[in-house]
């Protein structure tokens, strides 16, 4: 690819196919469907109805659950009652993450701007007159999150098509309301460049995404394969914020901070994840522990077996090949 080349900004767009309205969709449609409905429903009796389906997603979800004690045990050191609570806590947020993920695709500016009241460190967006990297947190309510930064600046971002063809069009077409332009996890290249045309590009630089592109960073205290994407644009003196959505005390609390630039890689890429870990233990129940951010390198081993997800994955990349 020419890095000359000039890449216009827009969102990619997700097409409507009589495949998608077969029958083996029939659920997800449903399931859609009640999502939209909901966002009619005052907020406070939808989170506490969030806070049920996770603990129902607890009972039926031995192997994640396992994942997130593993991860939290590991990463912020607690164990016993209060483990376990923190446990349960992370899966009523997960269960309340469907109703503010459906808040976030069709809820309007209103309702988002009156949940959004508190921002620290809001200067550091003001003051911003060329392109930025701007990096966020994979919490529990990371679409709302993406909705409520949208009303601070115009975002351009990424995204990963999902597995599930209805799914994927309904996200990629609600995300296109409040996002300037996105680009799918494989073009990389389109955030260096819309960058440089002075967008502010938003990346979730907190999980593991293989060794190839990454490099083992302390997280927690424990190495941990650390994305080397954003050190990408420290070299090159790009501006770095971080942006954080914490839920605290019923409000999304909004902060801002800076990295420093430097050439030196492992030096930026431990402040970032200090940074995150910051951002973290500030609303820990509401970070997405679900995802094994420790599977790259020695201590993969620490995760349980989990068979027949393997050999769904398996059936897919077969497919893909």
């Amino acid at each position: 690819m020419n890095p000359s080349k000039d890449i216009p900004l827009q969102n990619n767009q997700a097409k409507l196919s009589l495949k998608l309205l077969s029958l083996r969709y029939l659920m997800t449609w449903t399931g859609i469907a009640i999502l939209r409905l909901s966002v009619f429903l005052p907020y406070n009796f939808l989170m506490r109805f969030g806070n049920g389906i996770g603990m129902i997603l607890h009972k039926i979800s031995p192997h994640r659950a396992e994942i997130v004690k593993i991860n939290i045990k590991k990463c912020l050191g607690i164990e016993g009652k209060e483990l376990e609570h923190l446990v349960r806590s992370n899966f009523k947020a997960l269960g309340r993450g469907f109703f503010e993920t459906a808040i976030a695709w069709w809820a309007s500016n209103k309702k988002i701007k009156a949940l959004s009241q508190n921002i620290v460190n809001e200067h550091l967006i003001d003051q911003l007159d060329s392109g930025a990297l701007v990096l966020i947190k994979h919490s529990t309510h990371l679409e709302l999150d993406l909705r409520i930064l949208s009303n601070y600046f115009d975002l351009t971002g990424m995204y990963k098509n999902q597995t599930n063809a209805v799914v994927n069009y309904v996200m990629i077409n609600s995300r296109n309301k409040y996002v300037k332009a996105s680009a799918s996890n494989n073009e990389a290249m389109k955030a260096i460049r819309w960058i440089n045309k002075g967008e502010k590009f938003i990346y979730a630089a907190d999980q593991d995404y293989g060794l190839k592109v990454s490099a083992m960073i302390p997280f927690f205290g424990s190495d941990a394969a650390t994305v080397t994407f954003p050190a990408l644009f420290s070299r090159k003196n790009i501006k770095i914020i971080m942006a954080d959505v914490s839920k605290i005390d019923g409000c999304y609390v909004i902060e801002f901070a800076e990295l420093n630039n430097t050439e030196d890689e492992k030096y930026f890429l431990s402040s970032m994840n200090e940074c995150y870990e910051e951002f973290i233990k500030k609303e820990p129940e509401g970070y997405l522990w679900m995802h094994r951010r420790f599977k790259s390198g020695s201590e993969n081993a620490i995760y349980p077996k989990w068979s027949s997800r393997e050999k769904r994955r398996a059936k897919r990349r077969m497919k893909r090949d």
